[in-house]
């Protein structure tokens, strides 16, 4: 008799299993607005009592759902989480990076002059708090949930993007 075999395996830099299985689709998007010179980047707390409660996060993001693309998930979690309805041509895609478990497709929607109005789920978001990217990078040191803070390398390349193409 024949050993199983697993069809996926992801492997740490040492080699060591991480996770089996395909990755999992993800999708998150960041909104910024321009106040004279200065730029600001909206985060979500999000609600106590769910993953990563008390940590701040992207404005919003989650899962893809099966026949979904990113762009459509991306626009889907907008509308859950914030209660903002933007359109596939409000976003501006930044990078897709992945982790031990899943892939996240980055937008960016620049709400400069929009005037929206938020409607948070306050099952998943306490609350929303825009940051000047003068005090980004210290913001997400402080406050941002860990896994986000310490293995997502998408944050100084959005942080580049916003400085040198918006």
């Amino acid at each position: 008799m024949g050993e199983t075999v697993k069809p996926y395996a992801y492997y740490d830099k040492l080699g060591n299993v991480m996770s089996e299985g395909p990755l999992e689709g993800g999708a998150c998007v960041w909104l910024i607005k321009r106040e004279g010179d200065k730029v600001f980047v909206l985060f979500q707390k999000r609600a106590e009592g769910i993953t990563n409660g008390g940590y701040y996060d992207a404005s919003a993001g989650g899962h893809i759902d099966e026949g979904e693309d990113p762009i459509t998930a991306a626009i889907r979690e907008t509308r859950e989480e914030i209660g903002l309805n933007i359109t596939a041509d409000e976003l501006n895609f930044v990078c897709t990076y992945a982790t031990d478990k899943k892939y996240i497709s980055v937008y960016l929607s620049d709400r400069t002059n929009k005037n929206d109005e938020l409607v948070l789920n306050h099952d998943e978001v306490e609350v929303v708090e825009w940051v000047s990217l003068e005090d980004f990078d210290l913001f997400v040191r402080a406050r941002v949930k860990p896994p986000l803070r310490e293995l997502v390398p998408h944050l100084p390349v959005l942080r580049y993007y916003i400085e040198n193409y918006l």
